[in-house]
């Protein structure tokens, strides 16, 4: 039977398709990206923030995910979906994260 924290786990090795471009690849949990994990039996439900509204990659985080969750021991399905009306922002990134891109990836001091 599969638990929460194997479905966290699964969830830490999808990186953020965005964050690659960057040259910083962070993965959905440091980036604040996951809302909500159930599983109930072998089945898990996933809700997942998206950085944009727009975001063209959420088909293949989707497909990441199906595939690493799907992957654990125990788990009969995987049902993800995205809460587009909730707002991801920066401040959500863990600390390690946030630092570790503006080491790479400094701001403008006038920004």
């Amino acid at each position: 039977m599969p638990d929460i924290a194997a479905v966290h786990a699964a969830l830490a090795r999808v990186v953020d398709p965005c964050s690659i471009a960057t040259g910083v690849p962070i993965n959905l949990a440091d980036m604040g990206m996951v809302k909500q994990v159930g599983v109930d039996k072998g089945a898990v439900q996933i809700t997942l923030r998206l950085t944009s509204p727009l975001c063209w990659q959420a088909t293949n985080i989707l497909a990441k995910v199906q595939e690493l969750v799907g992957a654990i021991p125990g788990v009969s399905s995987v049902a993800c979906d995205f809460d587009a009306g909730n707002e991801w922002l920066p401040t959500m990134m863990a600390e390690a994260a946030r630092v570790r891109l503006r080491r790479l990836r400094p701001m403008p001091e006038n920004a």
